[in-house]
Order: structure tokens, then C-alpha cells, then sequence
């Protein structure tokens, strides 16, 4: 056979081959196709996507009248469940021409299309100005841990300003109002003259009456005793409880409005009562991990609550200690 031949049948043989090898063709093509597509489209797909924290601060205002407070707020975010990042620390913000008035902290999910939610963690401060002209809060460093991978990151924020202008007219008082005024002085005199009676004469009372055969410190510690369980599991449940029994005998001991003065102004009425200085700065750092568990949502580990519970437990049985001494000398007497 020549070549010629061979040409002239390869010629004949080819169109019939070419409707076969089309047919085996768009075969490959439809069994492979669907495949790739559901691992491209497959809701799995995203879930390896790695979950950011975002942080934000901002001033409500950018002006605010000097006779008006400040108000900043720190704004943590992140798409999943509130509890799967631990703030560890939150610093005092560092302030130029402000001073803190006060500080609180709200959690919220707000819904996203996916059927997913956003955790919100927002930190409130609120300051005063001390002079007109510009107010500068520096930038904060906030630590937090991953619940899920254990890693410890840092989120920073830049400096934020505010300007600080002329103070806003309070209403000035008419004829009216003045009038007001001398009614309400009226009748303030006439209850202090009432609680002044009604002091004196439960003073007396309380002078006939005969004296507790238990010490204040003792019977808070008998409330220690029986809601605080220092083996319990809901560790920031029990820190929380733990927090408000104490600042309630605080109040009552002392006389001072402990229950919503900040950390520092219960130092102060206390260090005015005589307590000694080592004894305040323990205070003071009891009430920091407090602040912390509160305000925060800070994890607290087992030893950190005993450390905790000890404290106020010890403070508590130095007063019940120096009571029965005083009264003891008062026998002897």
C-alpha cells in the first residue's frame, strides 16, 4: 500500500471517528463538572475562615460644651459566640484636660443575613472637662484570649480628641421658678428639722435598747458562709455575689455610701476611718479584680476567687476581732 492509499482511507475513516470521540467528550465533561462546583459553592466551604475581633473607640461629640460630660466609648465586635473571646485586661484610658466621672460596660448580638450574630462588648466612660480647649484620650492596648485556640493577641487603638468649647447657659431662673425655689428650701428645712427628731429619738432608743451579742463583721461572715461557696462551680456568679455582700457591710459598718461609690472613693471614706495603710492597698487591689470580673466578663480561675473570698473574709474577721476586744474592755471597765 502507498502512500497515496493511505491518505485517501484515513480520509474516509476520520469523519466517522469524530461524532464518537464528541459524545465521550461531553461525557468526561458532565461526570466531572457538577463535582467541582458543589465543593466550590459547599457551605463548608467558609467555615475554615478565621473569626476577627474589631475594636473601636469614639467620642459621641466632637464638641462638647465644658459644662457637659464626655462621652467615649470602647466597641469590641465579632461574628460568633459572645463568650469565645476573653477580654483579659482593660487599661484606664490615660486623659488630657479630662477627668473620669464614671464607667460602665453592655453586651449585645446584633443579627446578621447569613442567620449568623455579631457579639458586641461596648465599654462607656464618661469624663469631665476641666477647661475649654482641645481634650485628648490616648490610645488604649486591649489583651484578649481566644477561647477556642488559647493564643493571647492585643488590639490598639489610635489617640482620640474632642473639643472642649464655651459652657451652654443654664436657664435662668423667673419670678416663677424663684418662687419654686423658696417653696422647695421650705420644705428641705422642714425635713431635715424631721430627721434630725427622728435621729435623736431613735438614738435614744437605740441607747435603751440592749446591745447585738454579735458583731456586724460577724454576721456578715455567716453570709459568706452560707451563699458563697468557695468550691462552686459559676465562679464569676459567685465573685459578683460575693462583691455586693461585702460592699453592703462596708456601708453599714463605716456609714458610707459604698454599694455605688467607684474603688477609689471607698478607699478614701475608708482611709478617713483609721484603717491602716496595708490594709487599704489590699483593699484596693481586691476591688480592681472585682471591677475586672464585673466589668469586663474576665474568666476567674479557682485560686484567684479563693484569693478573693480570703481577703474579705480576713478583713472581715479583724472587725469581728477588734469588736470583741472593745467589748471586752468595756466589761473590765
Amino acid at each position: 500500500m502507498n502512500v497515496e492509499q493511505l491518505i485517501k482511507g484515513s480520509k474516509k475513516v476520520i469523519p466517522l471517528l469524530i461524532p464518537f470521540l464528541t459524545i465521550l467528550a461531553l461525557s468526561n465533561f458532565s461526570s466531572a463538572g457538577p463535582a467541582d462546583t458543589l465543593a466550590q459553592d459547599s457551605p463548608n466551604s467558609t467555615s475554615q475562615l478565621p473569626t476577627t475581633i474589631e475594636l473601636k473607640t469614639y467620642v459621641e461629640k466632637s464638641q462638647v460644651p465644658l459644662n457637659r460630660k464626655v462621652v467615649f466609648h470602647v466597641e469590641l465586635s465579632w461574628i460568633g459566640d459572645m463568650k469565645r473571646y476573653q477580654i483579659t485586661e482593660i487599661p484606664q484610658p490615660i486623659l488630657t484636660n479630662l477627668i473620669m466621672q464614671g464607667s460602665g460596660s453592655s453586651n449585645r448580638l446584633e443579627p446578621l443575613d447569613n442567620g449568623k450574630y455579631r457579639s458586641v462588648k461596648t465599654i462607656t466612660y464618661q469624663f469631665k472637662a476641666v477647661e475649654m480647649g482641645m481634650g485628648y484620650i490616648d490610645g488604649i492596648s486591649i489583651h484578649y484570649r481566644d477561647s477556642k485556640s488559647g493564643e493571647m493577641d492585643v488590639l490598639h487603638s489610635q489617640r482620640v480628641m474632642v473639643e472642649i468649647v464655651d459652657p451652654i447657659p443654664e436657664n435662668t431662673g423667673s419670678g416663677v421658678k424663684a418662687l419654686i425655689y423658696i417653696v422647695l428650701l421650705a420644705m428641705f428645712g422642714v425635713a431635715i428639722i424631721y430627721f434630725v427628731i427622728v435621729y435623736f429619738k431613735k438614738k435614744k432608743e437605740t441607747q435603751k435598747a440592749p446591745e447585738s451579742a454579735t458583731s456586724l463583721a460577724e454576721q456578715y461572715l455567716k453570709q459568706l458562709s452560707h451563699h458563697i461557696d468557695p468550691r462552686g462551680t459559676n465562679l464569676q456568679e459567685m465573685t459578683l455575689k460575693l462583691s455586693g455582700i461585702f460592699r453592703e457591710y462596708l456601708s453599714k459598718e463605716y456609714q458610707i455610701p459604698a454599694r455605688e461609690a467607684s474603688n477609689t472613693e471607698i478607699c478614701e471614706y475608708l482611709k478617713n476611718t483609721g484603717l491602716e495603710d496595708t490594709e487599704l492597698e489590699r483593699l484596693q487591689q481586691l476591688f480592681e479584680k472585682l471591677d475586672i470580673v464585673k466589668f469586663a466578663g474576665a474568666d476567674i480561675d479557682p485560686s484567684e476567687f479563693s484569693n478573693i473570698y480570703g481577703t474579705v473574709e480576713e478583713f472581715l474577721n479583724q472587725r469581728k476581732k477588734i469588736w470583741e476586744d472593745e467589748k471586752a474592755q468595756m466589761k473590765e471597765a
